[in-house]
C-alpha cells in the first residue's frame, strides 16, 4: 500500500489571504496611476516646477534616484524575505513608507521653489516604499496558491491593481473637474 504524499512545507492560506494579496495590488497601483504618472507628475512639472522641462528633468531624476535604491535593497529584502519568512511586518513598514511619502506630496504649492527638494524627497520615498513593499508582496505568493496557479495569480493580481489604479485615476479626474 502506498503511503499518502507528505505534506508541503508551505503553508497554504484560504481565500481570504488571496484576497488580500490581490487588495495589496488594488491598493498600491493608483501610486503608479495617480501620483507616479497622469495627475501628479505633470502637476509638478507644470505647477511647481519653474518651467515644465526642469521639473519633467527633476521628477525624472527623483524617479532614477528611487529606482536605484530599490535596485540595491531588492535583493537583499528578497533574501530577507525567503529566509526569514515574516513578511506582512515589512510590507506594512513599507506601506507606511509609501504613505508618508505619498500623503507629504500634499505640501507641494504652485511656484514655490523652496517646496520642489521636499516634494522631489515625498515622492522618492513614496517609490520606495512602494517597490520594496512588493519584494515581500511577491515572496508570499508560493504561499497562497500551488506552483502551478502562480501565474494565474500574478495575472489576476495585476488586473486587480490596473483595475484600482483606474478606478482611483476616474475618482482623482472627478474630483479636479468639480473644483479645478
Amino acid at each position: 500500500m502506498d503511503e499518502p504524499a507528505p505534506a508541503s512545507p508551505r503553508l497554504r492560506t484560504g481565500q481570504l489571504g488571496v484576497a488580500a494579496w490581490l487588495l495589496f495590488g488594488w491598493a498600491t497601483q493608483p501610486f503608479y496611476t495617480v501620483l507616479m504618472t497622469f495627475i501628479y507628475a505633470p502637476y509638478f512639472a507644470t505647477g511647481i516646477a519653474a518651467d515644465p522641462a526642469e521639473g519633467q528633468a527633476l521628477w525624472g531624476l527623483a524617479t532614477s534616484v528611487a529606482g536605484l535604491v530599490v535596485a540595491v535593497l531588492a535583493p537583499l529584502l528578497g533574501a530577507i524575505a525567503d529566509a526569514s519568512g515574516r513578511r506582512k511586518p515589512w510590507m506594512a513598514g513599507f506601506g507606511a513608507m509609501l504613505a508618508v511619502g505619498s500623503f507629504a506630496l500634499w505640501i507641494g504649492r504652485p511656484h514655490d521653489p523652496t517646496i520642489i527638494m521636499p516634494v522631489l524627497v515625498a515622492y522618492a520615498l513614496g517609490a520606495i516604499g512602494v517597490q520594496c513593499a512588493l519584494v515581500f508582496a511577491n515572496a508570499m505568493m508560493p504561499a497562497l496558491v500551488p506552483p502551478e496557479r502562480l501565474g494565474r495569480l500574478s495575472g489576476t493580481g495585476w488586473a486587480i491593481g490596473y483595475i484600482g489604479g483606474l478606478v482611483s485615476l476616474i475618482v482623482t479626474l472627478g474630483w479636479l473637474a468639480t473644483n479645478p
